[in-house]
């Protein structure tokens, strides 16, 4: 019984434990775990939830995130604060639950917001550079024109970036802000440019005078290298007008104009502070002939007007790549003979001489233009070892020419003439004297005799004003020998110009700022100081009478009032009456040249009042006719040039021995219009119908001949 009851007091204990939570063991609590992992690519501070709990990270590496998370605790990450440019995530899941274990693997990546600059650009007429550096790097980019423009590059927050404009042809500019710290996209940034240096101008066809339309003009300086770079090309509108702005400054300005049938004509000018802004006419010479032939044969191309030739080996050609062109090959062949005008020839006559390397100036006695195109009108030129034989026609007024001669050919991008080789002088079966000589690529080859000039010192005054005109150009053609040499004014307005020794040349000033009469100056074995200045007026009208060896005799006829709109009373200027005064205004025939060629210059310094006024050319003597010499009026009249020729025939030598050309009609307000006539009549009727009928007929005196 005593046994029973104690088991029993035993077990009851027992019961009692359990009932109370058992063991030690049981009453443990539960384990806690790490949550960590690792953060790439921060540059600054980022802010992490864990759950309700932000975390702040400062640098990449490891991380900690806490230690407090015990099994089945579910944890959401999120970002809440970025740091300064960039852009950083989770990458590994973004919630995540504890399960008997830590969690190391939390892993967040962050990356650089890129930013774009981007700005406005104004007052461009052609691309420039500009320069953006960055840390230790330094980059480039070409800004195209007048707009919106961005950076190729994209860059990081907190780059500081500097801007630099280096110096562009033609244009001063200007960049704001210089230097920005990146802390977004930025789009503010402004390029504003102005330009200095400005040409403009007229291609048209030298003959006739027809505008050309299209046709493509190329402006070519010299870089610091003196090597010739392309600035800009342009086209010439309907009325074959072009306009190049930003040009800049420079002694030396090329200008390269192409047009279908027409011979590649290059015109030299200058820009400078003195003279900013410039005109030029551009004459194109009209191609004399083409012919077509095979590559792989032997050709001559002969010009049956003239003893122009041209003998070329077979398989002569290259095309742009340099290989060998085995197609048909189209030959556009010109002959230039200035001798009715040394404007003809391209650019300015300067050669290097081999000797000295030195620009000397030359004289021509002839000159040829040969072009050879593909199928396709793709250039090509003589392969590297290729000859050929040409012959030159000797000019018609080369005076006294050398038996031997130096062969230039003209540079189309420097303008200036290089030497390479020599020619002869030898005469045909038909007694035609020609250069014949051996070159080795085709362009503009001239027969020239380069000389050691001497200088005519002068000085140019406006007439008005009286004081000194500075950055005028000045022109000196030889009448004697086929040359032209070119100078300009300095800033008190003084000249010094190179002629040939012991030669006649015509010198006047031709500038879109003012232009004078023409001086006739005899030029022995030294230099010559003249001793009255060449005076400008700005509305000058400058008219040239040129043409070839027949007639012999070409005169210029001039009339106009002597009161306002008057058709009675009217002055008349000619080769015997060479000037008349009008209202305290004096017009000149300055040249009258009675032995073929001309040129004969007529001055209008400017009108003296508001009429009508007609200018005519008089078949004086000699035989052919005004059409078939052929004959070619052109007009300097504010800045602009115009041409007149002849549109049809007739035997001038009879009753219709006048060509009337053209009327000036000027306003009350001084406006001046030139409206082409271009027909013929009768030397005492050559003034306007309304003003024949109420004048007497007019008797010319004889004068004497010259040869």
């Amino acid at each position: 019984m005593n046994i029973s009851m104690k088991w029993l007091s035993t077990a009851a204990m027992v019961a009692i434990l359990a009932a109370c939570g058992g063991s030690d063991k049981d009453n443990t609590p539960d384990s806690l775990y790490k949550l960590s992992g690792t953060v790439s690519g921060l540059n600054g501070t980022l802010v992490l939830a864990v759950n309700t709990n932000n975390i702040t990270i400062n640098n990449s590496g490891n991380i900690s995130l806490g230690s407090q998370f015990t099994s089945g605790t579910s944890v959401n990450l999120s970002i809440t604060s970025q740091p300064n440019g960039q852009s950083c995530q989770v990458s590994s899941a973004s919630t995540i639950t504890f399960a008997n274990a830590d969690i190391n693997n939390v892993a967040i990546s962050c990356t650089n917001l890129q930013y774009n600059v981007s700005g406005t650009a104004t007052g461009l007429e052609r691309p420039i550079t500009l320069q953006y550096s960055y840390g230790a790097q330094t980059d480039s980019t070409e800004i195209n024109g007048d707009d919106n423009f961005t950076l190729p590059h994209t860059f990081v927050y907190g780059n500081e970036i500097d801007f630099n404009l280096p110096p562009a042809i033609g244009h001063n500019c200007t960049i704001t802000p210089q230097n920005i710290v990146i802390t977004e996209n930025v789009n503010n940034l402004e390029v504003n440019c102005s330009t200095f240096g400005q040409i403009s101008g007229r291609v048209n066809a030298y003959n006739t005078g027809v505008a050309l339309n299209g046709a493509q003009v190329e402006v070519f300086v010299l870089n610091q290298d003196s090597e010739p770079v392309i600035i800009q090309t342009v086209l010439s509108d309907d009325n074959g007008d072009f306009s190049v702005k930003g040009v800049g400054y420079f002694d030396r300005i090329t200008l390269r104009a192409t047009a279908d049938n027409y011979v590649t004509r290059s015109e030299v000018v200058r820009t400078s502070e003195l003279n900013p802004d410039t005109t030029v006419s551009i004459g194109m010479l009209k191609v004399d002939f083409t012919e077509t032939f095979a590559a792989n044969e032997a050709k001559e191309i002969i010009d049956p007007n003239t003893a122009l030739r041209i003998t070329l080996p077979a398989n002569a050609f290259v095309d742009g790549q340099g290989a060998i062109y085995n197609g048909q090959i189209t030959a556009a062949i010109t002959n230039i003979d200035a001798s009715s005008d040394p404007a003809i020839m391209p650019g300015y006559y300067l050669a290097i001489d081999p000797d000295s390397g030195e620009e000397m100036v030359f004289e021509s006695f002839g000159a040829l233009n040969a072009v050879f195109s593909d199928s396709n009108n793709n250039p090509l030129q003589l392969a590297e070892g290729s000859k050929a034989q040409i012959r030159i026609p000797l000019a018609a007024r080369g005076v006294n020419p050398p038996a031997t001669i130096p062969l230039i050919h003209f540079n189309e991008q420097t303008g200036i003439w290089d030497v390479e080789g020599e020619a002869q002088l030898i005469s045909d079966d038909q007694n035609r004297k020609y250069y014949a000589g051996e070159v080795t690529h085709f362009s503009t080859w001239n027969a020239d005799y380069l000389f050691e000039s001497v200088n005519i010192s002068g000085c140019a005054i406006d007439n008005q004003t009286q004081l000194p005109v500075a950055g005028v150009r000045m022109i000196s053609d030889g009448v004697n020998y086929i040359g032209r040499s070119v100078a300009y004014t300095n800033v008190t307005g003084e000249f010094s110009i190179a002629v040939r020794p012991n030669s006649e040349v015509l010198l006047s000033i031709r500038d879109a700022d003012g232009q004078s009469n023409t001086m006739r100056v005899n030029v022995a074995a030294g230099n010559v100081n003249l001793n009255n200045c060449l005076t400008t007026d700005q509305g000058a009208m400058i008219v040239s009478l040129t043409w070839g060896a027949n007639p012999r005799d070409l005169d210029t006829h001039f009339k106009g009032p002597t009161i306002a709109d008057s058709l009675t009373d009217r002055f008349h200027i000619y080769y015997a009456r060479s000037s008349s005064t009008v209202e305290g205004v004096t017009m000149y025939l300055d040249v009258d040249d009675t032995s073929s060629y001309g040129p004969e210059i007529l001055t209008i310094p400017r009108f003296p009042l508001p009429g009508r006024y007609i200018y005519s050319v008089h078949h004086y003597s000699g035989s052919g006719t005004i059409y078939q010499s052929p004959t070619r009026v052109e007009v300097l009249l504010n800045g602009i040039s115009y041409v007149f020729s002849p549109s049809e025939d007739d035997e001038t030598s009879g009753i219709n021995n006048t060509w009337l050309v053209f009327e000036v009609v000027v306003s009350n307000d001084g406006t001046v219009e030139l409206i082409p006539i271009d027909s013929y009549t009768s030397v005492r009727n050559n003034d306007l119908p309304a003003a024949v009928n109420l004048t007497p007929l007019m008797q010319l005196p004889p004068k004497v001949m010259v040869d």
